[in-house]
């Protein structure tokens, strides 16, 4: 797994359209080295109930990094518990930022501090919880069971047959508890392992197939969604009696809290928790299977796509991150390299022909090879059409415009941006403004390119930015 948190306390992740960016580290070259390039981060640590998020505009949203609650595939954000809060999110008109603590037992801690406003990670409801956060009603509940590798599974058909197993758990979770109360059924002590309280339990289940350990004691629905993203684990025996799951807040948070009570509580009637459940967590889910295609989990191995190789080249060819290059297409095409607009856009990066043919590229553009470098050079060729002096990320942020309304509605917006008293060197809340004031005919009959589509390319760059955040915190620059 790539997310590390180093020198930081807490690894944030930052996707929205509302989202305001940091800035560009500065080079020479436009797109050279922009490790920090379109890249945000917040680590600012406050508490507050729901008043304090509105005025803020943002729900911060502490998880785990995981198949079960959040993860990166091909480009997308998804999981149960990231669709869930996203929704929550949208419900109150805010954007949502993912905080993930370094290990498992800080989630509780991350939050007290002020470093997010709720817990979103499936975690257990217990008594000694309870005294610190407040628990939402249960999202979902699930017993326990013991899980072990097919090939041993036969073995498990009483409580007394888990002595013949030595059982894996961290002795600082909650399953620890379900060990002692099978010994005391059974009445004998049972043979326990402690292994780190950072091993996600995916991650067990994964070496229980390998053979690292011969068992443990899990969450039914994690068995499910293992199974469902092919683990080959089996499991038998519920040991204990349905445990909940639930979000967390603050006691300081009474407010929050009552509204995301309301909101798990009407949509378990809804029906939308049952269907984000079964997306995930059922075998023959389309979700689960791409929670197992480990080499587009960015999480696991850092790659974004399948086409990471050929955004390698031309990025090194061009002087681009390659993990711009991969945001602008995610943004495009969601990376359907066969896709093809109405205008006549094609590809991954969704280039007119003519446009291909003025960086030199004559061959199809539903080839991606073709199409990336097509757009690589459109985008510096785009790059280069700013002053020198301007800063790096704004150059490359106007280029990001200019993709997709054209130059001269950029350079349009740049003059208006003088006339109605804005920074005309400065993108986002500035010149991004003066384009929206293309939608106006007072404004745009005095302009040389006339009405512009301006909310569009507003959320277009946005979203760029807000796609190259993620993949900058998921991969790595270099291979």
């Amino acid at each position: 797994m790539l997310i590390t948190t180093a020198s930081r306390a807490l690894f944030v992740l930052s996707f929205s359209v509302a989202a305001t960016p940091t800035s560009f580290a500065k080079s020479k070259e436009p797109f050279a080295n922009l490790e920090h390039s379109l890249r945000r981060t917040s680590e600012a640590q406050y508490i507050g109930d729901l008043d304090v998020i509105r005025r803020r505009g943002v729900l911060r949203v502490i998880t785990r990094n995981n198949s079960s609650a959040y993860f990166v595939a091909r480009g997308a954000e998804l999981g149960f518990q990231y669709e869930l809060a996203k929704a929550f999110a949208d419900e109150l008109g805010v954007r949502i930022e993912f905080v993930v603590p370094p290990t498992r037992s800080a989630l509780i801690d991350t939050l007290l501090a002020g470093g997010g406003d709720m817990i979103a990670a499936g975690m257990t409801v217990t008594s000694t919880r309870a005294e610190r956060v407040h628990f939402t009603t249960p999202v979902t509940s699930a017993p326990r069971v013991i899980a072990t590798h097919p090939r041993t599974i036969k073995r498990l058909t009483t409580l007394e047959d888990i002595a013949q197993f030595e059982i894996a758990l961290s002795f600082r979770s909650t399953t620890l508890q379900d060990a002692r109360n099978i010994e005391a059924q059974i009445g004998r002590r049972l043979r326990l392992r402690d292994v780190s309280n950072d091993i996600e339990m995916e991650e067990m289940m994964r070496l229980i197939a390998s053979g690292t350990y011969e068992a443990t004691i899990v969450d039914r629905d994690l068995v499910d969604l293992a199974q469902a993203s092919g683990v080959e684990v089996a499991a038998r025996l519920d040991v204990s009696p349905p445990h909940d799951k639930a979000w967390a807040f603050r006691q300081g948070s009474p407010k929050l809290h009552a509204r995301a009570d309301a909101f798990i509580r009407r949509h378990r009637k809804d029906g939308l928790i049952r269907i984000l459940y079964a997306k995930y967590f059922r075998p023959e889910s389309p979700l689960a299977h791409t929670a197992r295609e480990t080499d587009f989990r960015a999480d696991n191995h850092g790659a974004l796509s399948p086409f990471d190789a050929l955004f390698r080249r031309q990025g090194e060819m061009n002087a681009i991150d390659w993990r711009l290059l991969a945001a602008v297409a995610h943004t495009e095409s969601r990376f359907d390299a066969k896709a093809k607009s109405r205008y006549g856009a094609e590809g991954l990066m969704q280039l007119l022909p003519r446009t291909a043919k003025e960086v030199g590229i004559t061959t199809s553009l539903l080839e991606p090879g073709a199409n990336i470098k097509a757009g690589a050079r459109y985008l510096r060729w785009l790059t280069e059409r700013f002053e020198a002096d301007l800063s790096a990320e704004e150059r490359v942020r106007f280029a990001l415009a200019a993709y997709n309304a054209g130059l001269g509605h950029v350079q349009d917006a740049r003059r208006l941006a003088v006339a109605s008293g804005r920074d005309p060197d400065v993108w986002f809340d500035e010149v991004e403004q003066a384009l929206l004031l293309k939608m106006n005919r007072r404004w745009h009959e005095n302009t040389t390119y006339g009405y512009c589509r301006a909310t569009e390319t507003v959320a277009y760059v946005r979203n760029v930015q807000a796609q190259y955040d993620l993949y900058v915190k998921y991969s790595p620059l270099a291979p």
